[in-house]
């Protein structure tokens, strides 16, 4: 993949960004400057006001279609597309995605929380819609015929019952742009931006005259993947590009005493050692010598030990200083007296630890700085946002900044990738050429944002027929986004990094069953490390507090865990799919713990948890517990994903096993292990995740409410998951854990 490889040029010399304009320029400017190969990153795309902002239609009908969000393997490019060739009524195979691109996409705010189908599709769907609308109405003037005469089959529009009078959208609109206007109505939070909310006057399709939509259509990126030829951000390649490697400190907070140039002056190919306050790297004409240097050259690092012993961890957290303290939504009635009255009472502390991202492929990127000018190409989930931080570190317009999103190897939640691309931005900086920065695997597990460790108290309170009455809930986390924007570990090192003080991710503490009086109480406290989102933050901890405390309930009310839940269940949607899940799983009720032999001493299990709101994910796990090594194997899971409109259904599955597997990993393996210092679990032996011997039988039933608006599934499979395993093995051994990993 080239610089070019991902450029308008490209688009242009194929037809299909003729039509796409920047605000500043009027189109023949753009076309003559992208033509004459000059740098783009000062254009400014047209606003979301407008429909081409968002797609465009070539001679040869192909349709390109622009959106700020990106694909992070949750298969939404695959899903997008469907949606526009849905509205537009072209074949699904005519439309081509460009994703997080600054200079060519609109800013659609950062992919997060299983948000990039409910905010990425409406506009998309919105601009296919009305552009759809115009054509039709252009055909109707060549045609000279009602638009309630047309029809139109992959993006040909004819006379019902004359196929022989007809006009293709090519022929209609190729080349040229809509000059259609959207309504603006928000932007959403400007701490947090979703991006614009865009409304138009035509009318999409009915659900029920859906082809495409809600069909399984194969991911447009799966065979590339499987063949070894998709391009990742690794993958990048610049004429003359340099790579580099950062020396990061001795211990995370420590501080540069000494560096000795003259240490790597013999190792060939070395460019420039480069030295920025605390940041220090080294940049090379090929890679093998850029990582020599790294590890010969001779710097000092200042000493530091502001973590806790390892053993002290939760103790640190549950007595860091408070920075703000928040209170659940649903806090109702009088909770102390509930319990005091209460037939029953219980109580229980729950641990959750630090974890990591731990991406497969550690980070990459690539940045060439010069002259005042910066593109970026970056795993990124948030482009736009990474644009921003980007060109106040390096002392750059905004306008002078593109960041050019290409495929990582999978995040969920935002991580080095970020990282990587200031890494790069920094030492191209220094070099004034391209500079590709590709991380190691002690880079990624000893320097990426981690999860942060929570710490959950809990008391809960039966009356004499096994209701729910009383529930308190209080909890002690960092934010789970300090690490997030401003504060790339290169900007900490250089002493100029703003900082972040946006406190999100601690998770709630109130049940969703009927319980009169509640109370939920979260402590967000100081930062212990750099920490930010890994998928479904705070959710997969608060459930797992949640519906393990509920099961605790049950078994000392002597009730079945399924029956005790349908008892407290207010809403039709939760009881229905929980019954469906208990069908489906041939659920057996009776009391917890089973405590079922298999053999020799070998237990099995099955454990329930429900989770969601808007879509609604139930879930039973079955485990194998050997009493001898204590070692837990997961033998199946069923699920049952009852939601709205569901796009791709295969794609949807897709995500739903693979969030199962990740929070299979996180909750029997996953754990940072450090030092006063530093992280000390650096490679896969000292960090084990989930193995291919280890994956369960997953079966997963889908109830779809093709009426009601599509919502994300990429971080739904992960939040039920430890709540099930560690009521599972409740079941078959009668102990109850409460720290995870187990």
């Amino acid at each position: 993949m080239t610089a070019t490889g991902i450029s308008r040029r490209q688009f242009v010399k194929s037809g299909g960004a003729l039509v796409v304009s920047f605000s500043f320029f009027p189109a023949t400017a753009w076309l003559k400057a992208s033509q004459s190969g000059q740098d783009l990153t000062g254009f400014k795309p047209l606003g979301p006001e407008e429909v081409d902002s968002w797609l465009a239609i070539s001679q040869d009908g192909q349709v390109t279609v622009y959106t700020g969000k990106v694909d992070l393997g949750t298969g939404v490019e695959t899903a997008f597309a469907q949606i526009v060739a849905e509205e537009l009524d072209v074949a699904f195979e005519r439309v081509k995605m460009i994703m997080g691109d600054t200079a060519l996409t609109p800013d659609q705010g950062k992919s997060t929380g299983s948000r990039g189908i409910s905010i990425g599709s409406p506009a998309l769907q919105t601009a296919a819609t009305e552009a759809r609308q115009f054509l039709l109405n252009l055909a109707s003037e060549h045609l000279r015929a009602p638009t309630s005469e047309l029809e139109v089959k992959d993006g040909v529009i004819n006379l019902i019952g004359d196929a022989s009078r007809q006009v293709s959208y090519g022929e209609l609109i190729g080349g040229k742009r809509f000059d259609i206007q959207l309504d603006v109505t928000s932007y959403g939070d400007p701490i947090n931006p979703k991006g614009p909310v865009v409304k138009g006057t035509a009318t999409p399709k009915n659900p029920d005259d859906y082809t495409l939509v809600g069909q399984s259509v194969p991911r447009v990126d799966i065979p590339a993947k499987v063949a070894g030829s998709f391009e990742f951000v690794q993958d990048v390649r610049l004429p003359g590009m340099l790579h580099g490697r950062v020396v990061r400190p001795a211990a995370i907070g420590a501080t540069l005493v000494s560096l000795d140039e003259s240490s790597v002056q013999h190792i060939p190919g070395l460019v420039q050692v480069v030295r920025k306050a605390n940041f220090v790297g080294v940049v090379a004409q090929r890679e093998e010598q850029a990582i020599q240097a790294a590890r010969t050259l001779k710097v000092t690092w200042s000493d530091w030990e502001g973590l806790p012993n390892q053993e002290d961890l939760y103790e640190r957290v549950r007595h860091s200083p408070v920075i703000r303290t928040q209170t659940g939504r649903g806090n109702q009635g009088d909770v102390q007296s509930a319990l005091a009255a209460a037939s029953k009472t219980l109580k229980a502390t729950y641990e959750w630890p630090l974890q990591m991202h731990a991406m497969i492929g550690p980070s990459c990127a690539v940045a060439d700085v010069d002259n005042n000018r910066a593109t970026i190409w970056s795993g990124t989930q948030w482009p736009q946002g990474d644009r921003r931080d980007l060109a106040r570190l390096l002392g750059i317009p905004e306008e002078n900044v593109r960041v050019i999103w290409v495929k990582a190897a999978g995040c969920y939640g935002r991580l080095g990738c970020d990282d990587a691309a200031a890494d790069a931005a920094l030492l191209s900086q220094a070099v004034g050429r391209p500079v590709r920065v590709q991380w190691m695997r002690h880079d990624e597990h000893g320097w990426e944002p981690f999860s942060p460790a929570m710490v959950m108290d809990l008391q809960a309170g039966l009356d004499t027929q096994g209701n729910l009455v009383g529930w308190d809930y209080e909890g002690w986390s960092q934010s789970h986004s300090n690490g997030e924007k401003g504060n790339y570990v290169a900007w900490r090192l250089l002493g100029t990094a703003p900082g972040w003080d946006r406190l999100s991710g601690g998770g709630g503490g109130s049940p969703p069953y009927r319980c009169p009086n509640r109370r939920s109480v979260g402590h967000y406290v100081e930062p212990l490390v750099r920490a930010v989102y890994l998928r479904a933050p705070g959710g997969m901890q608060s459930t797992f507090v949640i519906e393990s405390f509920v099961d605790e309930l049950a078994a000392a009310a002597g009730v079945d865990p399924i029956e005790f839940r349908l008892r407290s269940m207010e809403q039709r949607l939760s009881i229905e799919a929980l019954k469906a899940l208990a069908q489906r799983a041939g659920w057996n009720s009776r009391p917890s713990p089973e405590q079922k032999k298999a053999s020799g001493n070998v237990v099995q299990g099955r454990g329930v948890a429900f989770a969601g709101r808007g879509t609604l994910v139930p879930m039973i796990a079955e485990v194998d517990v050997n009493r001898d090594s204590g070692h837990v194997r997961v033998q199946k899971v069923t699920m049952v994903c009852s939601g709205g409109l569901f796009i791709n259904p295969d794609g949807l599955k897709n995500q739903l096993e693979g969030g199962i597997l990740q929070g299979i990993s996180r909750t029997l393996h996953e754990e940072v292990q450090f030092d006063r210092s530093k992280v000390t679990s650096l490679d896969w032996r000292a960090y084990p995740i989930l193995t291919f011997p280890e994956v369960p039988e997953i079966d997963i039933v889908l109830s779809s409410r093709p009426h009601e608006p599509a919502e994300g599934i990429g971080e739904l499979g992960t939040i039920p998951v430890a709540a099930a395993i560690g009521n599972a093995i409740f079941d078959a051994t009668g102990a109850r854990l409460r720290q995870v990993p187990f």
